[in-house]
């Protein structure tokens, strides 16, 4: 009928230590047609530059600032993000978010594939 959890019973995963701190939301909730998890930087932390193969990523920022740097067919921008700003990224762009101070970001990803990120060498 309907999952339900608090972000703050999602156990905290560390990716690495040069990542930000992963709360796999989606692990919990268990939803068929996308895919979230909650991100938790500190200041200066910003995860590695990507793209996905499929998903649509939807950015809502719960808490703080990034700087979030997205390209495609060689235009580039950084888009300055606060509290409750949302942002959409096809899977086609690369990204990369950094954070101004500490921060909370809640990452939706649709289809619900395994992890399809394309990290930029």
């Amino acid at each position: 009928m309907y999952s339900r959890i608090t972000i703050d019973e999602v156990e905290e995963r560390d990716v690495d230590d040069e990542r930000p701190t992963l709360r796999a939301i989606g692990y919990e909730l268990r939803p068929e047609q996308m895919r979230p998890n909650v991100w938790e930087y500190e200041a200066g932390e910003s995860n590695v530059s990507h793209r996905q193969d499929e998903q649509e990523e939807l950015y809502v920022v719960l808490d703080g600032r990034f700087d979030a740097t997205i390209e495609h067919d060689g235009d580039r921008e950084v888009v300055e993000l606060s509290r409750h700003d949302c942002l959409v990224v096809p899977p086609e762009s690369w990204r990369q978010l950094e954070a101004r101070e500490e921060s909370t970001l809640l990452v939706v990803g649709s289809p619900n594939v395994k992890d399809d990120g394309i990290v930029d060498e």
